[in-house]
């Protein structure tokens, strides 16, 4: 159990992000635009990552909760991959230089446009049938731990922490060594939930660590701008080989000049993921975080 002063920090974190997900929830068609939807799956993210940090058995609806939350943010999860596709060809076909390259890109976009079609069909079919329990009961005041524990704020924060980013720090170095696209979309959800922890847990801190969250910003950044070309790269292959068999040899050609950008775009992506990544591991996180909560830095390894 936690501390009773880091679970009323939590609490307080978990009304912050409820309330701003509840916002987007109400708004009229959200599901319908693409940036409503994108937020709505990043606010749910962020409640899920305060619901993964406080004491399970102080919220007598946790488990529901958090398996609602996920399920949510997986049904909205191909149609946002989708939306950035249409957007990644819309930037292609803008800076297209000839009425050649213009053709094709409007014909990747008829197919995906397509896709994202069924996909937004399947969406509103799984969140009609999806229902959220009662969010507003983990507003109800959670029966805290008694207070007289030994552990800090601060200690109890860097409790939370320790494991989160040797989780999403310890193998940096290894993956940034050879490319590997879904090895490195894992390590994205990793960090991206270790910065939601610190954003979490900022009330614990005398000065909030801005150095290391614009650092774990810029690794997610760049995992993230990884991951939307690799996805576009396997989706163009998919629909090359096709264009191929069917001897559409001019859209098949076109198809494979867009996929040569996009790769390179990857590398370069990949590229700024190993220079961000170059001294981040645990280590660092604790040399940074430890004096920034307050603690000294030569303890991180001692529990």
């Amino acid at each position: 159990m936690h501390p009773a002063e880091l679970a009323i920090l939590l609490h307080r974190a978990l009304e912050v992000r409820l309330a701003a997900l509840q916002a987007l929830l109400a708004t009229e068609d959200w599901a319908d635009g693409d940036e409503p939807l994108h937020q709505v799956r990043v606010s749910a993210r962020r409640l899920g990552a305060v619901l993964d940090l406080v004491d399970p058995g102080a919220y007598p609806g946790h488990k529901g909760q958090r398996r609602a939350l996920k399920r949510l943010v997986d049904v909205l999860g191909l149609p946002r991959e989708l939306d950035v596709h249409v957007a990644q060809l819309e930037r292609h076909r803008r800076s297209a230089t000839t009425p050649g390259q213009g053709a094709v890109l409007e014909h990747l976009l008829e197919r995906v446009d397509r896709a994202r079609a069924k996909a937004r069909r399947a969406m509103h079919k799984e969140l009609d049938e999806l229902r959220l329990p009662d969010l507003d009961k983990l507003l109800e005041v959670p029966s805290l731990p008694a207070p007289f524990q030994h552990a800090s704020l601060q200690e109890a924060a860097w409790a939370c922490l320790e494991p989160r980013a040797a989780d999403a720090l310890g193998d940096l170095a290894a993956l940034a060594t050879q490319e590997d696209a879904p090895a490195l979309h894992k390590a994205r959800v990793r960090i991206k939930k270790l910065r939601y922890a610190v954003e979490a847990l900022e009330g614990a801190f005398p000065v909030v660590p801005e150095t290391v969250l614009a650092q774990l910003k810029a690794l997610q950044a760049a995992l993230g701008e990884h991951h939307d070309l690799a996805a576009l790269e396997a989706l163009l292959w998919e629909e090359e080989g096709p264009l191929r068999s069917r001897d559409r040899a001019l859209l098949a050609a076109g198809v494979l000049d867009l996929l040569g950008e996009v790769a390179e775009a990857r590398r370069a992506a990949f590229g700024r993921f190993q220079a961000a990544a170059v001294g981040q591991d645990p280590g660092a996180f604790a040399q940074a975080v430890r004096p920034a909560l307050g603690l000294p830095a030569g303890e991180a390894d001692s529990r």
